[in-house]
C-alpha cells in the first residue's frame, strides 16, 4: 500500500526560528552541558590512574579507588530516564537549572571534603545533577529550534563530549601535577557555574498546553525505576568482585523494573512513558544505542589499559589518547552534515564499520606503531559517528513533547551498555580465550569486533526494512485514509452546492436537465440529478454545480 508522510506535531507548537542571540545561547548551553559531563568523567579516570600509581591514593586498593567512578556512574544511569520524564512534565529549563545547582554543589564538596567516604558521597551528588542536566539540555535545545536545525544541534551536542574529553586530557595532567588530583574537578565546577547563569536566560521549554502535570506523577514508580536501573548497573560493574551477590542484586533489579512498568500501565502520569516505545523506530534506536554503549565504553576502557600494560606513565597515556578525542569531536560535528544523505542508521553503520576495522588493525600490532595510532584515530571516527547517529535515531523518533524522555531513555541505555562493555572487557582480559603475551588485550579487541558487527548488522537491517526512515518526527498515513478524507470533503462541497438557488429553466414546460458530457456513460448520469449524492466512477468524483457537472480526481 502506498503511504504518504505527514508531519505530526502532537501537542507541541510548530517551532519558529528563534532569534539569533537566543539560538546561539541554546546551542552554547546544550553543548556546554555535554562538555562538562564528559570532562568530569575524564577527570575521574585520570584521578583514579594518578592515585593508583602515586602517593595520592594513600595506599587504597584499586577496588576502593574505582568507587570514585561508580559513585557518579550509578546515579547517572539510574536517574536519566526519570529525570527526562520529569523534564517533559515540569519544564526542561527548570530541571536543567536544578541539575546544574546539584552538580555544582557536588563538585564544590569534591574539592573540599577531607574524608574518602565524603568524597564518594559528593561524587554521587554530582551524578544526580548530571542525570538531570543531560536530557533537559538537549530537550530544551531541540524544542526551541526549527525542525531542519535539529540534526545539526544533536551533532553539536554529541561533538561537545569529545571536546570536553580532549581538553581534560590535554590539561588534566598539568593540573594534577601542580595542584593534586582534586584540581581535576575544578574546571567543571567553574563551567557549571557559568552554565547555571546562562540557563536562567533560556526559554522554559514547556510544550503547548503543558504548564505542568495536573495530576501528581507516579513517584513510587519513579523510585522503583531508578532503584532497578541503579541495581542493574551496580551488579554489572561489580560482577568480578562481588560474585554471587551480583546475581541476587540483578534478580531484585528485574523485579523492581517489572513493578515499575506495571504501575506505568495504570497511572495517569507514569514514570515510564510507554507511548514512546510505540513510536516508529524508537526501539530500534534504543537497541543501537545500547550496542554503542557496550562498544564505546569497552574501547575507551581498553585503550588506557593497553598503554599502561606497555609501561607508559599515566600522563603520557593521556597524550596518546588525544588523537582519539580529536577524531570523536570532529567526526561527531561532521555527522550533522552528512546525516541528511546517509540517515541516522547509515551513520551508525559507518561508525560500527570504522570501530570494527580499527580493532582488526589493532589486533595485528604488538606495540605502539603508526598503524596503532591510525587504529586509535579510527576508533575515534567510529565513536564520533555512532554518537550523533544513535542520538538522532532515538530522539527524533519521539514526538516533540517527549524529547527529554527520549534523551533520558537513550542515554540510560548507553550507560547500561557501557557498564556491560567495561565489565566484559575486564573479565575477558583476566580470562582470555586467545593465547600469546597479550592474549587478554587481544581477546578484548576480538569482543569489540564482534559487537561492532552486531551494531552494524542492526543498522543495515533497519535500513533495508525501512529505507525511507530518516529519523524525522513523522508518521506514515495510509493513502487510503487521505482518499477517504478527500471524498468526505467532496461530499460536503456537493451538499453545500445543493443549497444554492436552482438554475432557471430554459423551457417553462420542462425541467432543466444538464446535458450529459460525451465522456460520461448512462450509469454516471445519476450524479447529475438534483439533490443526489456524488459518486465515484473509475476514480473520478462527480458533483452537480450551477453550471452543470463537474468532476475531479
Amino acid at each position: 500500500m502506498r503511504q504518504s508522510p505527514v508531519v505530526e506535531t502532537g501537542s507541541y507548537p510548530v517551532t519558529r526560528k528563534p532569534a539569533r542571540g537566543r539560538g546561539t545561547l541554546l546551542r552554547l548551553v546544550g553543548a556546554g552541558v555535554m562538555f562538562t559531563v564528559m570532562a568530569d568523567t575524564t577527570a575521574t579516570t585520570l584521578a583514579v590512574g594518578l592515585m593508583q600509581h602515586g602517593d595520592a591514593g594513600n595506599a587504597l586498593p584499586l577496588n576502593d579507588l574505582l568507587w570514585l567512578t561508580s559513585a557518579a556512574f550509578v546515579p547517572i544511569a539510574a536517574l536519566l530516564a526519570t529525570a527526562g520524564r520529569w523534564a517533559d512534565l515540569f519544564g526542561r529549563r527548570r530541571v536543567l537549572i536544578i541539575g546544574l545547582v546539584v552538580f555544582v554543589l557536588g563538585g564544590l564538596a569534591t574539592l573540599t571534603v577531607p574524608d574518602w567516604p565524603m568524597v564518594l558521597a559528593a561524587r554521587a551528588v554530582q551524578g544526580v545533577g548530571a542525570a538531570a542536566m543531560i536530557p533537559a539540555s538537549l530537550a530544551v535545545l531541540l524544542g526551541e529550534l526549527p525542525e531542519h536545525q535539529r540534526r545539526g544541534a544533536i551533532a553539536l551536542w554529541s561533538s561537545a563530549s569529545g571536546v570536553g574529553c580532549l581538553l581534560m586530557q590535554a590539561g588534566g595532567g598539568w593540573l594534577a601535577e601542580g595542584f593534586g588530583w582534586r584540581a581535576l574537578f575544578a574546571p567543571v565546577v567553574v563551567v557549571g557555574m557559568l552554565l547555571l547563569l546562562a540557563a536562567t536566560w533560556l526559554p522554559p521549554g514547556l510544550p503547548a498546553g503543558r504548564s505542568g502535570a495536573r495530576t501528581r506523577p507516579d513517584m513510587l514508580g519513579a523510585v522503583l525505576l531508578a532503584a532497578s536501573i541503579g541495581a542493574i548497573v551496580l551488579a554489572i560493574s561489580k560482577a568480578t568482585s562481588w560474585g554471587v551477590v551480583c546475581a541476587y542484586l540483578a534478580a531484585g533489579a528485574l523485579v523492581l523494573l517489572v513493578l515499575s512498568l506495571l504501575r506505568s500501565r495504570r497511572h495517569r502520569v507514569p514514570a515510564v512513558d510507554l507511548t514512546l516505545w510505540r513510536r516508529p523506530g524508537f526501539a530500534w534506536g534504543w537497541l543501537a544505542t545500547w550496542g554503542f554503549g557496550v562498544l564505546s565504553y569497552g574501547l575507551l576502557a581498553l585503550q588506557p589499559l593497553y598503554l599502561l600494560h606497555l609501561g607508559f606513565p599515566m600522563l603520557e597515556v593521556a597524550l596518546w589518547l588525544t588523537p582519539t578525542s580529536v577524531a570523536v569531536a570532529v567526526t561527531a560535528w561532521l555527522g550533522g552534515k552528512v546525516v541528511r544523505k546517509l540517515g541516522p542508521y547509515g551513520l551508525i553503520y559507518v561508525g560500527a564499520t570504522a570501530c570494527g576495522g580499527s580493532c582488526v588493525v589493532a589486533l595485528a600490532q604488538s606495540g605502539p606503531t603508526l598503524w596503532g595510532l591510525a587504529a586509535s584515530v579510527g576508533v575515534g571516527v567510529g565513536v564520533g559517528a555512532l554518537a550523533p547517529g544513535t542520538s538522532m535515531a532515538t530522539t527524533l523518533a519521539a514526538q516533540p513533547h517527549q524529547y527529554a524522555s527520549a534523551v533520558g531513555a537513550a542515554v540510560m541505555s548507553r550507560m547500561v551498555g557501557g557498564a556491560v562493555g567495561v565489565a566484559t572487557v575486564s573479565v575477558v582480559i583476566g580470562h582470555p580465550f586467545m593465547v600469546g603475551p597479550m592474549g587478554g588485550l587481544a581477546s578484548a579487541l576480538a569482543v569489540c569486533v564482534a559487537v561492532s558487527v552486531l551494531v552494524g548488522t542492526l543498522a543495515l537491517i533497519k535500513m533495508l526494512r525501512m529505507p525511507h526512515a530518516t529519523g524525522e518526527v513523522m508518521v506514515l498515513v495510509p493513502r487510503k485514509m487521505l482518499l477517504e478524507l478527500r471524498m468526505q470533503l467532496a461530499t460536503v462541497a456537493a451538499e453545500a452546492d445543493a443549497l444554492l438557488p436552482p438554475q432557471p429553466a430554459a423551457d417553462p414546460g420542462h425541467a432543466a436537465v444538464p446535458a450529459v458530457p460525451p465522456q460520461l456513460g448512462r450509469g454516471q448520469a445519476h450524479a447529475m440529478r438534483p439533490g443526489s449524492q456524488p459518486r465515484v466512477h473509475g476514480g473520478t468524483r462527480l458533483a452537480r454545480t450551477p453550471e452543470g457537472l463537474s468532476s475531479w480526481q
